[in-house]
């Protein structure tokens, strides 16, 4: 396919408008660079695509589930859902035998803001320095909570993240709005944990509990991850895009599927993007100064490998060899449910609202003066309350007919539903790289590999659960029934299970690790590629550790530290 080349050269081209993508464009642009933003998916309006976040189950055909079978094994893929997250079962990745990979991916401006949980929590000191400062495993990471502190307050001001500072050391303390009140359900549960000794705050969450950048109030709606029509969280569809729009030195383009960054083999230095165009299936390049990869930690590293020359036929910026490696998720566990007796009959409220619950039970093992615990580093829960649009522990309840209504009923003001967020290690061996066989089948030479519905060679992932994860992943449920019954619960009978897959719970980082030695990292403590000055990988794939933390907050911040250095070094002539 012949390429249509474009003339304009920009000061930088973003990929990606994600959590990344959109913090890396808002920066750049406010310091006055020419700014390019491609985009595969996309742009919605809020106010007309997403039609069924305020519908009830009953409204929707199959109760929202979709057809039996239909979204099997797609946890976060439904009818209200399905216009949003690309479904896995037609547009398909692979897998190595005796491996599995979960990888939601949303191609939309805004990208997994449009749908994400919102849990917003800062990285404490020790997180960034594990091996030094916790337990000898893993690396330290080339930067320090200090380095990192600025622009974890300009990223909070930006999202809007409710809180209370609490002065804990392992999750400090940011700048919040006022948070929502906890539930009944969840007020019993931080009795029960300060019974134990263990700390349970108000949740941080980027959702406006008041007026907010222009935007309404959260009026307790429902689900935050099916869309959000007034605007009332952050996505950077309705919070960064619209200060970037009219800028006359801001172009987004979208239906941009960027597939390969291009080299200038004499100067050593990175000249643009190749992307097609997935709506006339014609290929473009376009040329910067600068090249910002900020499209997901999977797609970011899809992309870097695909961009292999003659030069470097391993990838781009991939002449330490760990550039796909070290792939990393959140440990998804200790998922249980109890009933709060005093509760049960209790009149029935809208329980939905802000999006997931009001409570977070931070780490607290394997830290100075906690628990010790049988394995390493530690997790988070994040419990729901009360009476729930779809009470979905209802699907475990035995009994039929108005009988089973009436227990169900009865129950919903009284559930407490518990899960977290485990940290994983970091292992060579959890890995990615393109597809080089058929669909999931090793060792058939001479197969094409899997391509996606544009042509582009797809990612075939290597991963599984480690032995401390799977160790953790049992303790957490051991937790989750401690602190049900000192909060008084009746724990309602469940089968404890191995993790979901890896990627399952969208937190996925790592592939790109950030580092002082080129030999044993890709990108240095700017998120800027070792071998190529002006090519910057600014989302999760620059991650040297996991954390038991959600990751957006901090990828959000990490972009914004890289971009205030990209800006400067430009301007002072350093990257071209």
């Amino acid at each position: 396919m012949q390429s249509t080349i474009e003339k304009k050269t920009y000061d930088a081209i973003v990929v990606g408008s994600g959590a990344a993508g959109g913090v890396a464009a808002l920066v750049l642009v406010n310091k006055g660079l020419n700014v390019l933003m491609l985009e595969l998916g996309p742009k919605l309006n809020p106010a007309t695509d997403y039609p069924t976040s305020h519908k009830w189950p009953y409204e929707m055909p199959y109760r929202g589930l979709g057809k039996p079978g239909q979204y099997d094994g797609l946890w976060k893929v439904d009818a209200y859902t399905e216009h949003l997250f690309l479904n896995p079962k037609i547009d398909r990745y692979a897998t190595a035998p005796g491996t599995d990979f979960h990888w939601t991916r949303v191609h939309a401006v805004g990208g997994r803001t449009l749908t994400w949980g919102r849990v917003s929590l800062r990285f404490s000191p020790s997180d960034f320095k594990p091996k030094s400062k916790q337990d000898g495993v893993g690396e330290d990471w080339p930067i320090e909570y200090k380095d990192v502190a600025p622009y974890y307050d300009k990223a909070e001001t930006l999202m809007g993240v409710f809180g209370t500072r609490e002065g804990l050391p392992n999750l400090p303390d940011g700048i919040y709005l006022p948070p929502p009140a906890m539930r009944c359900g969840e007020t019993m549960l931080k009795r029960g944990c300060d019974k134990l000794g263990i700390p349970a705050i108000p949740n941080r969450k980027a959702v406006y509990t008041q007026n907010y950048d222009g935007h309404s109030a959260c009026h307790y709606c429902g689900e935050c991850t099916r869309g959000c029509e007034t605007g009332s969280r952050f996505s950077t569809l309705e919070a960064i895009i619209p200060k970037l729009a009219g800028r006359d030195n801001f172009t987004l383009r979208t239906h941009a599927a960027a597939h390969r960054v291009i080299v200038d083999p004499k100067t050593n230095r990175v000249r643009g993007v190749s992307f097609i165009d997935t709506e006339t299936r014609q290929e473009h390049e376009v040329y910067g100064k600068t090249v910002v990869l900020g499209a997901g930690a999977m797609e970011s590293t899809r992309i870097l490998l695909n961009s292999k020359t003659r030069e470097h036929s391993n990838g781009l910026a991939n002449s330490s060899g760990v550039l796909g490696h070290y792939l990393m998720d959140s440990i998804k566990s200790g998922f249980i449910s109890g009933a709060l007796p005093v509760l049960k009959g209790a009149k029935v409220s809208n329980d939905d609202g802000a999006g997931g619950g009001h409570l977070l039970i931070p780490r607290f093992t394997n830290l100075p003066g906690g628990r010790k615990s049988a394995a390493l580093r530690g997790w988070q829960t994040q419990p729901n309350s009360g009476a729930r649009i779809f009470p979905g522990y209802a699907k475990g309840q035995n009994g039929f007919g108005s009988g089973f209504k009436t227990q169900v009923r009865e129950q919903n003001p009284a559930m407490v539903t518990m899960g977290g967020f485990g940290e994983s290690l970091p292992d060579f061996t959890n890995y990615c790289e393109i597809d080089p066989n058929g669909p999931g089948v090793a060792g058939m030479p001479g197969v094409a590999g899997m391509k996606d519905r544009y042509g582009i060679p797809q990612l075939r992932f290597h991963a599984k659960w480690g032995d401390n994860d799977l160790k953790m992943a049992a303790l957490m449920y051991d937790a989750a029934e401690e602190m049900l019954h000192a909060a008084g619960a009746e724990v309602l009978p469940y089968q404890r299970r191995t993790p979901a897959p890896m990627g399952d719970s969208t937190h996925e980082v790592g592939t790109a690790r950030m580092g002082n030695d080129p030999k044993t990292s890709v990108l240095n403590q700017w998120c800027q590629a070792h071998e190529f000055k002006n090519l910057f990988v600014t989302d999760g794939a620059s991650f040297v550790s996991a954390t038991e933390k959600n990751c957006t907050l901090t990828i959000m911040a990490l972009a914004w530290r890289a971009c205030d250095y990209l800006a400067e070094e430009l301007r002072a002539g350093n990257l071209t």
